[in-house]
């Protein structure tokens, strides 16, 4: 490489820089682990993001905190793993390919069969996998891409089935009948995790069961009417007055004549609520199921998989569930027991995947017994094992895994895992044959009747104890070796998979070398939304499989949401897609795009108009570092990512800073040799010294902040110091060494600039790397040193160096600045134009002070545009008519603004300020007669409190003196 490899362009294009770097960093193959194995592992385990899905700002947040750890552990001198890889999200991408076949093709999963259905499936996943991996490189994913994983590939495969055999083995993994959540329209079970409950208007019936003695009727209330249907008891508190003297009454049932239900005594029952007695629907409820079980009542089931009532339901067979509810209701008004209705808003469980209400069911499920597995992951916290961050997630952790169920893994999907145990045929033949007689089960005429052994097998694993189940399952790491079995036709849930991502991604079960080079991970970053869907089962399983926890840190980011604080969402209509910031997009583009998603057709308008209001010009185009400093800076812990595209504009602009900054500098330096920095310092003056230690206390602040995952305060603290100490007031500075006609002193400022940029791109290349790789190759070298070689990207970051911690140099140059600021406000309060140059008078409070003015009198001048500094010490003089007065603790700023100045407008500021002075004298006062603070507080706090009561007294005379110059 040349020793200027790029002339920067004269406006900054994200985009082809975007794609020159991305192509070049992947063609030299920067960022794949293990290519120095003396270098200490730093591993991060990317969650691996849905196929289905296009990129939104939840992936966006994440691939820009990871990639920050990602990168600065690179630049550190790590051999960093950060692995990549799709989940194939089972539900959803079975919902997706199913509703796209039904669309485009008119045909369903059963009219293809399992396996053409699950080629159609790979088809679908191949083209939009590889989709979102593409997006993910070009918000800048230094991920290890050699070693893309997908979760149901070759090697996840084993690693379930592995895991699996072993937990079933362990008696850890069982088949049982429990309550479940089912989703009939995704028609399958869900876990507990997967439900999400809402806010919604519903309708609390009351309706009353006679008794069967004729002695009167018992009030009940329900928002699922059609529930009754499978009522089998009444539950009351035998501590009830109005009800002890029911229980063990029997009662009717309006419309199932056979059906036999009781009153029961229950101390679950609250007396203060509704009419004090409680309809038990065991099948349908789980605290009725528990209720149940206590009772020893008949648990009947009566909805199908779809959601329809079934056979249980008598006359409303066939009936969906909300059909079946209206019916019912009619009929109870026609029958009299129907009582009121109430209009409430009550909590619905709902599918995070369909959306649709949940329905309880009583169902034969696959289950993992997660109380001993949850207790270890509970201890890695407590014993510092694993950390959590931020650590109020300590508490919701305890609380879960202490109260943990029974995790329900098995899904009546086609597209996933599909669960390897295995039923030999003859076995479960002769179980059918030998219990038919006295069960009078349905599977036996199946079998008679020569049904295929499939279906044979669904109903014998309905209808079957579960001990018969076990001598007839087997569970199996390969197929099995004959065609005497039949394979289960569910498949695992998708967390189960992912709970094993650690670990089976580096090729567990083998023992591979970068198992163990690589686990257990150092991080694992990811939102705080799936804390336990699951963070929590991978720390289970690394525990339980790999004798210890999968990562040493918790990183919860918050979740993204709008300028207006709503959770961002297709169906809401406020989702912004991270490429339409990065590229950005038009109203009209914008509108269209909106149109697509799945809005609800009375809200799209005032979504609509809403993106017209907020949105005017559609949205600019920001780049990949414009959204990654902007996601990094709102990341602030313990709140929601607010995304607020005029902020992001805002952080777009400070890339235009930098590069500013760097083409100015590159325009004075040309083809000069750079004085090597070492020799720069040597000479440096203390305009040169304060911006150094600036520059190595902001070096100290970002790698500490990254340590601790405060990437806001890292990105603000390099926002702060680029813009406002480097480009602001050094740059300024270093106008006048330039300009200053002494080569040497232009020489030391040029190899100051060339150092800082260096510096300063490096620190913020984990946030925009495309824009500091830009300008980091663009950089001179200084005079001795080979070509510049290599990437920003791979780069050593900046260290502290503390020997250039100068707070001499920053305390007289803070006084620089705060006589320059105070000229300036004082200008801009007084409507006086900034090319207008005054004569300006300073006046410091003591000779130290006066001293270090004069040195920098030159430089005052330049940077406040003063016809003339005039420098003496404080005095409490008269100030002269026509002039302006700011004032500090150390200096007087006096302006003479005869002929420019507005003497009411400047005496109606001049008294404004009084008044703010007053009030901080008074607080000052007020603690400073306060005996208890007085005796209690530290010395030197008393102290300063008086010092700031001397320095405000002094302000308030030289502006008394100002004012009265003015009436």
């Amino acid at each position: 490489m040349s020793e200027a490899n790029i002339e920067l362009d004269k406006i900054l294009d994200f985009k082809s820089i975007e794609e020159r770097w991305s192509k070049e960093w992947l063609r030299n193959d920067l960022f794949r682990a293990g290519q120095d194995l003396t270098k200490k592992p730093f591993v991060i385990m990317m969650p691996p993001p849905n196929v289905t899905g296009a990129l939104h700002n939840g992936h966006a947040l994440f691939v820009t905190l990871q990639d920050i750890l990602a990168r600065f552990n690179r630049m550190i001198g790590r051999d960093v793993l950060w692995l990549p890889g799709t989940d194939h999200a089972g539900i959803a991408t079975q919902t997706v390919v199913e509703r796209e076949l039904k669309i485009k093709e008119g045909l369903s999963r059963f009219s293809l069969g399992r396996e053409k259905f699950l080629e159609r499936v790979f088809e679908w996943k191949d083209k939009h996998g590889d989709q979102i991996i593409e997006q993910l490189k070009r918000l800048g994913a230094s991920a290890d891409w050699s070693r893309l994983r997908f979760t149901m590939d070759e090697q996840c495969n084993k690693a379930v089935r592995a895991a699996f055999v072993r937990l079933w083995e362990e008696g850890l993994i069982f088949r049982g009948e429990r309550l479940i959540s089912y989703d009939p329209v995704s028609k399958t079970a869900l876990s507990d995790e997967e439900v999400e409950h809402v806010e919604k208007d519903g309708e609390l019936c009351y309706f009353s069961y006679p008794f069967k003695d004729g002695s009167g009727e018992i009030m009940v209330a329900t928002t699922r009417l059609e529930t009754m249907l499978g009522d089998t008891a009444v539950a009351v508190n035998p501590k009830d007055e109005r009800y002890k003297n029911l229980i063990g009454k029997e009662l009717i049932h309006p419309f199932l004549k056979e059906r036999q239900l009781v009153v029961i005594g229950d101390d679950y029952v609250d007396q203060e609520f509704g009419s004090g007695a409680v309809k038990i629907t065991p099948a349908h409820d789980p605290n009725d199921f528990a209720i149940g079980e206590r009772h020893k009542l008949l648990a009947i089931s009566i909805f199908d998989d779809e959601g329809r009532i079934n056979a249980n339901g008598g006359r409303f067979r066939g009936l969906d569930r909300y059909e079946a509810r209206k019916m019912i209701k009619k009929e109870l008004m026609d029958l009299g027991f129907f009582k009121k209705a109430e209009k409430i808003r009550h909590s619905v469980a709902i599918s995070q995947r369909s959306y649709a209400e949940i329905e309880p069911m009583l169902s034969r499920q696959y289950f993992v017994n997660a109380k001993s597995l949850a207790e270890n992951a509970r201890k890695a916290v407590d014993e510092g094992k694993v950390r959590l961050t931020p650590s109020f997630y300590k508490k919701v952790w305890d609380h879960f895994l202490g109260n943990i169920k029974d995790w329900c893994i098995s899904r009546q999907l086609w597209w996933g895992h599909r669960i390897p145990v295995y039923y030999h045929i003859d076995t479960m033949k002769k179980a059918i044959t030998n219990h038919h007689q006295r069960e009078g089960l349905s599977c036996y005429q199946a079998f008679l009747s020569g049904k295929s052994d499939r279906v044979i097998l669904q109903k014998a694993l309905m209808e079957l104890e579960e001990p018969i189940i076990k001598s007839f399952s087997h569970a199996l790491l390969k197929e099995p070796p004959d065609e005497e079995y039949i394979q289960e036709e569910d498949v695992l849930d998708t967390w189960f998979s992912s709970g094993l991502w650690p670990f089976s991604t580096l090729g567990w079960p083998d023992r591979t070398s970068d198992l163990a080079r690589y686990y257990p991970s150092d991080v694992m970053e990811t939102g705080s939304d799936i804390l336990f869907f699951w963070v929590a089962r991978m720390v289970m399983f690394g525990i339980h499989f790999m004798k210890e926890p999968p990562f040493k840190d918790v990183f919860l980011h918050a979740i993204v949401r709008d300028a207006h604080g709503q959770k961002m969402s297709k169906s809401l209509g406020n989702a912004i897609d991270p490429l339409d910031v990065i590229d950005g997009i038009s109203l009209e583009d914008l509108l269209e795009k909106t149109k697509t998603y799945p809005v609800p057709k009375d809200k799209l308008p005032k979504v609509l108009s809403g993106l017209k209001k907020d949105f005017p010009k559609g949205i600019p185009s920001a780049g990949s570092d414009g959204l990654r400093l902007s996601l990094a800076i709102f990341s602030g812990q313990g709140s929601d990512v607010r995304f607020d595209i005029p902020r992001v504009m805002g952080f777009r602009a400070f890339l235009n800073k930098i590069w500013n900054a760097a083409r100015f500098s590159l325009m004075n330096i040309e083809n000069e040799k750079i004085m090597p920095f070492e020799d720069a310092y040597k000479k440096a003056s203390i305009v040169d010294r304060y911006i150094i230690s600036r520059l190595n206390r902001c070096i100290a602040k970002t790698e500490s902040s990254i340590r601790e995952f405060h990437f806001s305060e890292a990105a603000l603290a390099i926002y702060h110091f680029f813009w406002d100490e480097f480009c602001d007031h050094y740059i300024e500075m270093a106008k006048v060494a330039l300009n200053s006609g002494d080569p040497e002193e232009a020489r030391v400022t040029k190899a100051m600039l060339i150092y800082i940029l260096d510096m300063s791109v490096r620190m913020i290349h984990p946030f925009c790397p495309f824009v500091s790789e830009e300008i980091w190759q663009s950089l001179p070298i200084f005079e001795g040193e080979e070509k510049r070689k290599g990437f920003c990207a791979t780069a050593a970051f900046p260290k502290l160096e503390k020997r250039f911690i100068d707070e001499k140099a920053e305390e007289c140059l803070e006084l620089v600045i705060s006589i320059v600021s105070m000229v300036r406000n004082a200008r801009q309060s007084s409507n006086i134009a900034a090319n207008i140059a005054l004569p300006v008078k300073l006046f410091a409070k003591d000779e130290e002070t006066k001293k270090i003015l004069l040195t920098h009198k030159k430089l005052i001048k330049y940077l406040a545009r003063a016809s003339d500094i005039d420098i003496g010490l404080r005095a409490l003089e008269k100030i002269e008519e026509q002039a302006v007065i700011n004032s500090s603790t150390l200096v007087d700023v006096v302006i003479d603004l005869k002929g420019s100045l507005d003497s009411k407008k400047e005496l109606i500021r001049l008294e404004q300020a009084l008044k703010k002075i007053e009030a901080q004298l008074q607080a000052l006062k007020s603690r400073l007669s306060d005996i208890s603070f007085i005796t209690k507080a530290p010395k030197e706090v008393v102290d300063q409190h008086k010092n700031e009561l001397s320095a405000l007294l002094e302000r308030k005379t030289q502006l008394e003196l100002a004012r009265d110059a003015h009436r």
